[in-house]
């Protein structure tokens, strides 16, 4: 049955009651004494965070200089840092004055391993632990470099090595891919994957650029949120609930992904307009049991409200074929203003609709350089949760979040204040293996490119391991 709708003035009550918990303070920026990072710049936080936890210095006691280019050393100096600054030594690491390590009886003397880096140098620690770490290497001429600037594949391949050379577990899209050096195609894909680095406006990588000390700083709180000082899971010590599923549990039918645990399996898809006109008998027949159906979205450049041109058509065709549904909101409010204006929006498309899934706010950022939303802060996109969220909910709907890993990690959305709504994960693994996501999630996006009947192309599988008849949290 279609969950029962409160009117107008539960609506009013919520928008009041939503502003009074967005008054709260999250974490904000302290001040610091950085003369050129300007108050609400992109980039403020970043340099912030580098700033308070040490990570990265700036020219000056009162200069960051956020558009120079960040430098092999710099880059060095701040992983060693996050590595704590563990002691080194040049004994057993005996070095003639190229890169190549010799035996010790062929050189009298421990000399480090570059020419142009000696004892005395600012950085000389740093970059000797990354070298017998295997993280930097140097150049053919016996030199490191620590005043050159870094392009974007040597970052991609800095991180990478730091994190054991994993691999991606899906395909980087791009554009230039193919130019990228051979050493660090794998780098760069894993960075896109984990999240640690985006592409251009264009769909390149542009692995030949240079990065700013300002996207460096950026970088480097997402690597250290990602990789070094992450959220902790313990219930007993995080507000964030655990991912407590048994791996062992996760099957495939051939077709869908299941679970044999000790939580509810239901299969799932989630659909557009992309998806054009669907078979929904056909869907049904293949053992779909839910369907997550867009229905609508606000323009990433124009911030127009719109309609998706399917969703009638798909959620009356999904309930007559007997599924579950439930619909999400693409969303790209920068305000909570906006983000209310969806959520009441979208509940006058829903209102004539057996509604028994929940009412999704997906706000995914869009990274071209033109995009309303590509500074859009974590603190404020879970501001903008919060109340949307809270409207559906008063409106007598179950509201959900949507993330995926890096973005939850990294502090895209903060799921800390979110732990009254369940959570949909996206997480695309190779070959359909469990998620390694730390946090509990409700449903699981495990794939981009199912293949399912009536449906043309590619679409997004999902598996739900939440009964939300039984919803009590």
């Amino acid at each position: 049955m279609k969950l029962p709708f409160r009117g107008l003035r539960a609506l009013l009550a919520g928008a009041v009651s939503a502003a009074l918990i967005l008054t709260t303070p999250m974490a904000l920026a302290a001040g610091m004494p950085y003369e050129d990072v300007a108050e609400g710049a992109w980039y403020e936080d970043a340099v912030e965070y580098c700033w308070s936890h040490e990570i990265m210095d700036g020219v000056s006691s009162t200069s960051f200089a956020p558009s120079e280019l960040m430098t092999r050393g710099v880059l060095a100096e701040a992983l060693y840092r996050l590595a704590d600054e563990p002691v080194v030594t040049l004994e057993g690491k005996d070095y003639d004055s190229g890169s190549e390590q010799v035996d010790e009886e062929d050189t009298p003397t421990a000399q480090y391993p570059f020419s142009d880096v000696d004892p005395d140098h600012l950085y000389a620690d740093a970059i000797l632990w990354a070298y017998q770490e295997g993280i930097i290497g140097g150049y053919d001429d016996g030199t490191f470099g620590p005043d050159t600037p870094i392009t974007r594949e040597q970052i991609a391949a800095i991180f990478w090595q730091a994190q054991g050379r994993k691999l991606s577990q899906a395909a980087a899209p791009f554009t230039d891919l193919k130019q990228v050096s051979r050493w660090a195609i794998n780098a760069v894909e894993w960075v896109w994957y984990v999240g640690l680095m985006s592409g251009k406006d264009d769909g390149s990588f542009d692995y030949a650029g240079y990065t700013t000390r300002a996207e460096g700083a950026a970088i480097l709180r997402t690597y250290d949120r990602l990789f070094i000082n992450v959220p902790d899971p313990d219930p007993e010590t995080s507000p964030i609930a655990p991912n407590t599923y048994d791996n062992s549990a996760f099957v495939s039918n051939g077709r869908y992904l299941t679970y044999r645990g000790d939580a509810p399996s239901f299969i799932g898809v989630d659909v557009s307009s992309h998806q054009k006109q669907i078979d929904w008998a056909q869907v049904a027949a293949s053992g779909v049991d839910f369907a997550m159906i867009r229905a609508g979205y606000r323009g990433y450049y124009n911030p127009t409200l719109n309609k998706d041109a399917y969703f009638d058509y798909n959620i009356q065709q999904a309930l007559a074929n007997g599924l579950e549904v439930g619909v999400y909101f693409f969303s790209q409010a920068v305000t909570v203003e906006e983000a209310q204006q969806e959520a009441y929006l979208l509940l006058e498309w829903i209102e004539d609709y057996d509604i028994t899934y929940p009412v999704v706010f997906d706000w995914e950022s869009v990274n071209d350089e033109d995009s309303r939303t590509k500074d859009t802060d974590g603190e404020t996109v879970t501001k903008c949760a919060l109340a949307f969220c809270q409207i559906i909910e008063d409106a007598g709907y179950l509201p959900m979040t949507y993330g995926s890993p890096s973005k939850v990690y990294a502090g895209g959305i903060q799921l800390e204040y979110l732990q009254n709504y369940p959570f949909w994960l996206a997480h695309y693994t190779k070959d359909w293996e469990p998620t390694s996501f730390r946090y509990h999630y409700d449903m699981w996006q495990y794939s981009s490119t199912g293949s399912v009947p009536g449906i043309q192309g590619n679409v997004d599988l999902d598996l739900c391991l939440t009964d939300f008849s039984q919803w009590n949290r």
